[in-house]
């Protein structure tokens, strides 16, 4: 009669063969593990010696948007009648815009203000009593409006209708980007490479080997807008208001970084 062992011999074989395969695969990741691993050790721990630079970007791009807000305002004896003479002015205007070329959606209420004026008078002078009085004057009413350019093409009509259309307090046009994060990522990108190449000739003239990155800093400074210079031309042959020359020009936008490295 056979024995259990001599029975199942080739079975237990079999059995101690995957065991020691599998034993074998799992052992091997383990020692890849690690040794991939061995980059990041002490990743976590504060760097004994580092050494840190500084990297400088720039891209030059023309602006592709102008702005430009100004503020309707009237004084009348009553406040319904300084709104409409405000409303009616407005209207003109945003009129204007539009056969221009100015989509309505970016012609837009900034603020809207009503408020009594009054005057002071001097009143003979009484014991006890203020020796000047307040007199109502009448009810002004301003509208500040936001106007959006997004074909400079039309910026100098634009400025020429708010000039025609007599509005007050012009500010613009403010030149710049529609994504202002588009022209400062790519300054960015710039200002890294030049602090990895600094950090690369660094760490040669030193004789040792750059590690890890411990800490990063940015400082985008924006758009440095090109002076504008403004002259005068007319819009046309039968414009009666000339419309100021606004070149465009390019904008600067620079981005420095500083990147401090382990050293080995």
């Amino acid at each position: 009669m056979q024995s259990f062992m001599e029975k199942y011999q080739t079975i237990i074989i079999r059995i101690a063969v995957c065991l020691a395969v599998l034993l074998g695969v799992f052992l091997l990741l383990a020692i890849i593990g690690q040794v991939k691993s061995y980059k990041y050790i002490g990743s976590g721990l504060p760097a004994a010696n580092t050494i840190t630079v500084q990297g400088h970007g720039e891209v030059d791009k023309a602006p592709d948007t102008a702005k430009f807000s100004f503020t309707v305002q009237d004084e009348e004896k009553d406040t319904a009648t300084a709104q409409a003479a405000v409303s009616k002015k407005v209207a003109q205007v945003k009129s204007d815009l539009v056969a221009a070329g100015i989509a309505d959606q970016y012609i837009t209420t900034n603020s809207y203000n009503s408020y009594p004026d009054y005057v002071q008078t001097n009143a003979p002078m009484i014991v006890g009593q203020p020796t000047t009085s307040q007199t109502l004057k009448g009810y002004i009413v301003s509208q500040s409006v936001d106007v959006s350019v997004k074909d400079l093409g039309k910026t100098e009509t634009v400025a020429g209708i708010l000039g025609k259309d007599g509005v007050t307090n012009i500010d613009g046009p403010n030149l710049g980007f529609e994504d202002p994060h588009e022209a400062s990522d790519e300054a960015r990108d710039k200002a890294i490479v030049d602090a990895k190449v600094q950090a690369e000739k660094l760490a040669q003239s030193l004789g040792v080997h750059l590690v890890r990155i411990v800490s990063f800093n940015d400082n985008n400074s924006g758009g440095n807008v090109t002076p504008v210079a403004y002259g005068m031309k007319s819009m046309d042959a039968s414009a009666a208001v000339p419309a100021p020359t606004i070149p465009t020009g390019v904008q600067t936008v620079t981005s420095d970084v500083s990147i401090t490295y382990e050293i080995r």
